[in-house]
This record gives C-alpha cells, structure tokens and sequence, in this order.
C-alpha cells in the first residue's frame, strides 16, 4: 500500500488505485482505467502531406473538433481517438508528418473527479 500526492509516482508504481477526497474513496482503478473513465479529451497534432476536408474526421465518433494552424491540423476527441484518426488518414494515403499526441494524465483524472487541484 503506497499513500502519495504525487500522481506521477502513483501512475509509475500502482497497479490499482484509490481516488480519496474528504475522506471517500470516489474511485477504484488502474491508472488508465482512471484516466479512460474520466473521458477527458486527448489532442492530436499534425501536418498532413495531402489537402483534405475536414468532414473527414469530423464524422469519426471520437473526434469533438478539428482546428487548423497554417498548415498543422489539430483533432480533438476522446476515446481510441489516435486509432480512429490514423486509420482514416492511411485509407485516404495521408501521412500524418510531425504527429504529436496529448493525452491526459492522472493529474487530469484527479481534477475531474474532485473538482479541485492537488495540494501541495
């Protein structure tokens, strides 16, 4: 049994974790089971090698918005939202060059679930 504010820690060594707040467990998980359950977004950025509309992955269930920065492309959504893109982009023979992902972390699943920011 490990007790810890950090959240990094809490990810690298726990199998299972304990959400308390106030004195409740409000959640039971893995780490990924707590960071998946609480829904919270992932981004993905990229520049693709080919012109396409943006309906193409708008239609996608897991995609929430698409922005566009000069030529990167921006793709917001939860859920397998890598797979679901990346998929899409090779049946249309699109690279996605400079691919970075942005997904959240425990820290994110914490504040969603209590509402409030770890205390130092």
């Amino acid at each position: 049994m490990l007790v810890t504010h950090f959240m990094e820690e809490a990810e690298r060594l726990c199998d299972r974790l304990a959400v308390i707040d106030k004195g409740l467990v409000i959640a039971l998980d893995t780490p990924a089971g707590l960071v998946e359950g609480t829904a919270v977004e992932q981004t993905i950025r990229f520049r693709p090698s080919a012109p396409f509309d943006d309906a193409l992955l708008t239609s996608l269930p897991e995609v929430r918005k698409v922005r566009r920065q000069g030529s990167r492309v921006e793709v917001v959504g939860t859920g397998n939202l890598l797979h679901a893109v990346s998929s899409v982009l090779a049946v249309h023979q699109i690279v996605a060059a400079d691919l970075r992902v942005e997904q959240a972390s425990l820290d994110d699943a914490f504040v969603r679930l209590t509402g409030h920011e770890i205390q130092e």
